[in-house]
């Protein structure tokens, strides 16, 4: 059963991109943990910032995405050339896209900036967010070397990059945020500062290991002519990933927005929490990359059956992860804020949210995994306006019915995503079982 199932192979793949994704929202996770010790308002601010900068992040890394599955149908149709010349089309779209990327953080920050947020909190996140855009242009410079790498099969070199420019961005903040050994204590601004040295760190490193190991050569490099419909192939992929991380996101981002009207404490409590929660999610996103990356190489090799089966092994091993993660969300509801804050009533708060986070663990697992098993398939349409109707026509406006109309407030705001959640992991595993068949 369990060589049937592909355990032996899915596992070794998975774990390397779990631990990179892990990797890098341990950065996030210390920059809410080290600004809450700064107190109620810098840490709302993280929160606020966070929130803003998440939706042109995440289409950032979706659009970045669809480059892995061309680079293993070229893996499994032995076309090495091919591969190359994929990457630098990639390469010159992720750097248009963060130029995007940028101006997308500034325009949606201007329309939530009017929404009633607090206006002490917005002079923080002001500080924090126009710095931290910045890495966007180093990190998605990183991400196409990463997501061509993991197309060939090689997942442990981005996973040690990540890693180590992770645990650089974590002791930066510390000595950025604090003025630890003689650095300038920069507060909410030093958290920025630390993700922009780091991400341009591993942009350097990722791409001085694919020319000496001998991955791509200068010849090579330099040989790949500029080809339209490569662009095009890779857009109509990306694009509607990058969507589907959009809806999911911008409806926390957003969710983020309508607490904040509530006040400074429900937001903070909201970020502590949806920080937590980020960290299963970003593993199971991991899980997603490598059912893309098994079921697009089977694919190339026309072999629809295993892909199958190597889809249904992912599906599993997210389960058993998701389930694992609620249960250490739900018992230590009370302990696992303490990290963040002593703040007696955002605690509170933050444990009610946990408990709401253990029901939709399962379901956010499944829809990440099955994003990246049908994106794997080069399925891209459908499971955008899946996404788009889960999000956008069942959550957001039940996100204002239960969180402001009947006044459940942040409680009712995560009741609302926890269902919208549950509709796309339930239709995108359908969608999965119909389009990849034995």
């Amino acid at each position: 059963m369990l060589s049937r199932l592909q355990w032996r192979e899915n596992i070794p793949l998975a774990l390397p991109v779990v631990f990179g994704q892990i990797g890098h929202i341990a950065a996030s996770v210390a920059d809410s943990i080290m600004v809450g010790r700064l107190g109620v308002i810098p840490l709302a601010a993280v929160s606020y910032g966070a929130s803003i900068a998440s939706v042109p992040f995440v289409f950032g890394i979706g659009l970045a995405y669809g480059l892995t599955p061309f680079v293993a149908n070229a893996v499994g149709q032995k076309r090495h050339g091919k591969g190359i010349r994929l990457l630098k089309h990639a390469s010159m779209v992720n750097m248009v896209t963060a130029v995007v990327m940028m101006l997308a953080v500034w325009l949606i920050h201007m329309v939530a900036s009017r929404t009633g947020q607090d206006a002490e909190m917005l002079v923080f996140a002001e500080d924090y967010l126009y710095i931290y855009m910045l890495s966007f242009i180093p990190f998605m410079a990183f991400l196409a070397a990463k997501q061509y790498l993991e197309g060939l099969g090689d997942t442990k070199t981005p996973m040690k990059i990540s890693l180590w420019g992770n645990t650089l961005n974590i002791v930066l903040n510390a000595l950025l945020i604090f003025g630890l050994l003689g650095f300038p204590a920069l507060g909410i601004t030093g958290a920025a500062v630390a993700t922009v040295i780091a991400r341009t760190v591993m942009a350097v490193w990722i791409w001085r290991h694919l020319f000496v190991s001998g991955k791509i050569t200068v010849p090579e490099w330099a040989a790949a002519a500029y080809q339209k419909h490569l662009v095009g192939g890779l857009l109509k992929v990306g694009i509607p990933s990058g969507l589907q991380y959009i809806f999911e996101v911008s409806a926390f981002a957003i969710s983020a927005i309508l607490i904040g009207t509530y006040g400074a404490v429900p937001l903070a409590a909201h970020q502590v929490a949806i920080s937590l929660a980020s960290i299963s999610y970003m593993a199971a996103t991991g899980l997603g990359a490598s059912a893309t990356i098994r079921i697009a190489q089977f694919i190339g090799q026309r072999k629809p059956g295993m892909a199958r089966e190597a889809g249904t092994s992912l599906f599993l091993l997210t389960m058993v992860f998701m389930v694992f993660t609620g249960l250490v969300y739900y018992f230590g509801r009370h302990l696992l804020p303490l990290a963040y804050t002593s703040e007696m009533e955002v605690l509170q708060i933050a444990a009610s949210l946990l408990v709401v986070a253990t029901l939709f663990q399962l379901p956010d697992g499944l829809q990440a995994t099955a994003l990246g098993a049908l994106r794997g398939a080069k399925d891209v349409r459908v499971p955008t306006a899946i996404s788009f109707l889960a999000y956008y026509i069942i959550a957001l406006p039940l996100e204002w019915f239960l969180g402001t109309h009947l006044g459940y407030g942040a409680i009712g705001v995560w009741l609302a995503l926890a269902v919208g959640l549950t509709v796309s992991a339930w239709l995108l595993t359908l969608r999965f079982y119909r389009v990849v068949k034995a």
